[in-house]
């Protein structure tokens, strides 16, 4: 059996501490610059990409990166709830759940963080969910890390179904918002049916039909699909949030 990191100890160890399904820490509140920090996204991208670099659906290396992004979250002064989904007998992984702070969600932002690499992508969003707090605390928005979407059963994407799933058990009519391919070096792109409303407000420039709305599109949600530069995407993505949608 392959041994644990000490990184890998350190969270589970963490996790224990705090393993209440919901909450936050006690008079947290948000900190820090009101822009994405550059620097900060590469802390947390070397994170993902050295220290968990291998992150497969249900393993202890997910259940571990499921710990960092949940505690970055609630020190951002997030309640962050963990939504659990089922991969196989016995074997489940998480979806890492910020909660709006004003309650019914008008933005959810989505991020994958099973599988390998993808660093930079989920450090913009955890930076943008920290920023949006200070700069907007009371604001309308989610963000849900995504587990088990690269999973290889029942055709992956479990994570995003089981969060489309719930979104419709709620009766809630939010626009996702799915960071994918940040760090790629590509200018900014948006593409999906809420395209239109993200570029009239950030001003940047898009292409429509990139990327999968296998699971958005089919469930009926507004849906936006957004890669790039993560100093780019970061701005882009906190502007647009600041604004209308949140």
């Amino acid at each position: 059996m392959q041994r644990a990191s000490p990184l890998l100890l350190c969270l589970i160890l963490v996790a224990v501490a705090c393993s209440s399904e919901e909450g936050a820490p006690l008079d947290v509140r948000p900190s820090g610059a009101p822009d994405v920090v550059i620097e900060d996204v590469r802390r947390h991208a070397e994170q993902f990409d050295q220290d968990l670099r291998h992150r497969p659906a249900g393993s202890q290396q997910e259940f571990a990166a499921a710990t960092y992004l949940l505690g970055h979250l609630q020190r951002a002064g997030y309640v962050v709830q963990l939504d659990y989904v089922p991969v196989k007998d016995l074997v489940r992984s998480t979806n890492v759940v910020a909660q709006a702070p004003r309650g019914e969600p008008r933005v959810v932002v989505v991020i994958p963080y099973d599988g390998r690499g993808g660093g930079e992508g989920i450090g913009v969003f955890l930076e943008t969910a920290r920023a949006l707090r200070v700069r907007a605390a009371d604001h309308a928005v989610e963000f849900v890390a995504l587990g088990a979407e690269r999973a290889t059963v029942s055709g992956g994407l479990l994570g995003s179904r089981r969060l489309a799933r719930r979104l419709l058990d709620d009766g809630v009519e939010a626009t996702i918002v799915e960071l994918t391919g940040v760090g790629t070096g590509e200018p900014l792109v948006v593409a999906g049916d809420a395209a239109v409303d993200f570029l009239a407000t950030t001003g940047g420039g898009g292409e429509e039909g990139r990327g999968s709305d296998r699971v958005w599109g089919r469930a009926g949600f507004r849906h936006a699909l957004v890669s790039g530069d993560p100093a780019a995407v970061g701005a882009a993505l906190l502007d647009f949030l600041e604004g209308p949608a949140g």
